[in-house]
């Protein structure tokens, strides 16, 4: 028998003087490290491996590029005008389609185009009628830019050969602390007046509730310790928080869209997004080489299970019609 030749990792840096240092990989178009200048030195604000070589098994998808479809499709499976299709079933506990399936986006080696002078790189992946069971043959882009030295901007393009459903983010977990604390001291601010009540199988339920009243209140800046000190009701079924915010409509994008702060190291990062909304991701399932809670996600994208939901934000991407999303993260320290 041949022996396999995995095909080889490409690490990429993008560096602004007195501003953001930035690793990135072609596996999976993975944001690696940021690190951010601070009057006590780098600080680095992601979790993440040191050593390129250990994302080929990234069960956390630390930093990756998710996709298909970003979150849970409900049995692994969606209609798409009258045609059912059957996705990969990759969620052991609920049988769900998660992140696009076992072999998706964050899975695969991109071809890497790099800008001269460090200050952004293009990811490109095309991905094959029926691959983890979606339709169409679909040519993905993920492109990271320094457009300030404290500003790195993610654009995601697309287009595909046959209608289909498209959701991408980053999944990135974010920790601002510089003393190796997990994140129950960050305070978070979420632009939301309304969530997705999530159910006993890690699915939103289908209903648009308002956040009135209730621990999903983030308009104004909270700490996060405040709200997970109880695990009660929903954050019991989940863990900690795991649920969709829709963000409020704005006259223009991309809006601002929620921040993070570590009262501890005086980090800060304002997320301006062109989605519907963002997942907010406690950690609560982190485990081994990263301890439950150590990080956060904030992923920018579509309602989970959208596909399966009217009423949720359309996730169908027409045939020939070009898919464009924005993400800018803008670091501030003081």
């Amino acid at each position: 028998m041949k022996n396999s030749i995995k095909p080889a990792i490409r690490t990429t840096r993008l560096h602004a003087d007195g501003g953001l240092d930035v690793k990135l990989l072609n596996l999976g178009a993975t944001l690696q490290s940021i690190r951010v200048p601070t009057s006590n030195g780098p600080l680095e604000t992601l979790l993440g491996y040191e050593d390129a070589e250990s994302y080929r098994d990234n069960p956390a998808y630390l930093g990756s590029t998710v996709g298909r479809y970003a979150g849970r499709i409900d049995n692994a499976q969606f209609e798409l005008d009258g045609k059912r299709y059957e996705l990969d079933r990759n969620d052991p506990d609920y049988g769900h389609c998660l992140h696009g399936g076992s072999g998706g986006f964050h899975s695969r080696i991109w071809s890497v185009e790099e800008g001269a002078g460090g200050q952004w790189v293009s990811y490109r992946y095309e991905s094959a009628d029926g691959e983890q069971g979606f339709p169409g043959r679909v040519e993905v882009e993920t492109r990271y830019s320094l457009v300030e030295p404290l500003s790195l901007q993610v654009d995601y393009r697309a287009r595909c050969d046959r209608d289909t459903v498209l959701n991408l983010t980053n999944h990135a977990y974010f920790n601002l602390n510089s003393d190796g604390s997990g994140i129950e001291n960050h305070e978070l601010w979420i632009n939301s007046d309304l969530y997705l009540p999530m159910g006993p199988n890690m699915l939103p339920t289908g209903d648009i509730q308002s956040v009135n009243g209730t621990i999903f209140d983030f308009r104004q800046a909270v700490v996060l310790a405040d709200r997970l000190a109880n695990e009660r009701g929903e954050l019991d079924v989940t863990g900690g928080f795991d649920h969709f915010f829709l963000l409020n409509k704005a006259m223009k994008y991309p809006a601002i869209a929620a921040s993070l702060a570590s009262p501890e190291s005086g980090v800060r990062v304002k997320f301006y997004s062109s989605r519907p909304g963002v997942q907010f991701y406690s950690g609560n399932f982190l485990q081994g080489a990263f301890a439950k809670r150590s990080g956060l996600c904030l992923e920018f994208q579509n309602a989970p299970n959208a596909p399966n939901v009217e009423g949720f934000p359309s996730a169908r991407l027409q045939a020939g019609v070009d898919y464009n999303r924005q993400l800018i993260l803008e670091f501030e320290s003081h």
